[in-house]
């Protein structure tokens, strides 16, 4: 997700990275406990909404990611930690608000996401909207910052809906705005971007088409929050999954939270019955006997994992107090 975020959000957020850096109270969901395509409305393309996005990616695709920046900036959690956030976002975020006259992170409304990861970890694929940069002041600011930037090699093409950043004539960033607020960009491979014509063909996509062409994955998105702060569906034939050491088939993962005043969601695995569910659960529970004897065991308290029917379900529930000392054991891992 960082290198991601890195590489596409902020790019786009901060328009000016190709030109100006030498290196590349509380609130809940904003659709609360909408699910399906009822949810994900503030993250979603303004036209077409969620159904859009996942009949533009391919059917193959392994995991569908929906962040709402909208409602995490709300929370009482973001609010602490904002200032660290910003501060990995570089001087960078800086320069775009001296050079445009907004903060493209105050706009950034949020991200869905589809990704076929490789086996090694790399990635093969990913078709990613992004909502939320009005495309007028957003083209502006690009052609300001490449007329300052060209004497580096630092240009861009910019074609109507399509922009494309470039240093020294090699394309480096690709999207296509295909509303006022929405931004779609298409990977081919770890740093390859689509161009133009495939962009096109993302953005002209139909219901029907991609995601919405399997009834399994739209029956499956049906059951998850997608009005939260964050959701996620994976396929447990995923490429990567079949490194799994268990002796079980997953058939699907997904889950969702919610960040306000902490963090609370759901995630689930689907197994083939019930009876592979509950040995799941067993080996959870054996796994926790050692957990609890280190610092985090702690939090174990936290989460309530069970079965029902064919899902491992793992519900939980985490406090401010209780997310500060895991970023405080985090920064002082090894790991």
């Amino acid at each position: 997700m960082t290198k991601l975020a890195r590489k596409i959000v902020l790019p786009l957020a901060l328009a000016t990275a190709l030109f100006a850096c030498d290196k590349g109270k509380s609130g809940g969901g904003s659709g609360g406990g909408a699910t399906g395509t009822a949810g994900a409305s503030a993250i979603a393309p303004a036209q077409g909404g969620i159904k859009r996005a996942l009949a533009a990616m391919p059917k193959e695709t392994d995991i569908v990611i929906g962040i709402d920046f909208q409602s995490m900036r709300k929370s009482a959690v973001f609010k602490k930690y904002e200032p660290m956030i910003m501060e990995k976002a570089g001087k960078g975020l800086d320069e775009f608000k001296t050079k445009c006259g907004f903060d493209p992170m105050e706009k950034l409304t949020g991200v869905i996401m589809g990704m076929q990861p490789s086996m090694g970890g790399g990635l093969e694929a990913a078709t990613i909207f992004v909502r939320g940069f009005e495309k007028g002041p957003a083209i502006d600011c690009i052609k300001k910052a490449a007329a300052e930037k060209a004497a580096e090699g630092k240009t861009a093409n910019i074609d109507g809906d399509y922009i494309e950043f470039l240093e020294n004539g090699e394309p480096k960033f690709r999207t296509l705005f295909i509303d006022d607020s929405t931004a779609l960009i298409v990977m081919t491979g770890e740093d390859q971007f689509a161009d133009k014509a495939a962009l096109q063909a993302a953005a002209a996509a139909k219901e029907g088409d991609g995601l919405t062409s399997s009834q399994a994955f739209v029956k499956l998105l049906d059951e998850v929050k997608t009005g939260s702060s964050l959701f996620m569906v994976m396929n447990g034939n995923a490429k990567f999954m079949q490194q799994n050491p268990l002796p079980f088939k997953i058939k699907a993962v997904f889950g969702w939270l919610n960040v306000a005043s902490g963090v609370d969601g759901e995630s689930r695995i689907r197994m083939e019955d019930a009876d592979a569910a509950s040995a799941m659960v067993g080996f959870y529970k054996m796994g926790t006997e050692e957990l609890k004897k280190t610092p985090a065991g702690k939090f174990l308290d936290s989460v309530k994992v069970s079965s029902k029917g064919a899902d491992v379900v793992a519900s939980f529930k985490f406090d401010q107090k209780q997310i500060d000392e895991m970023i405080e054991m985090a920064k002082s891992s090894p790991f």
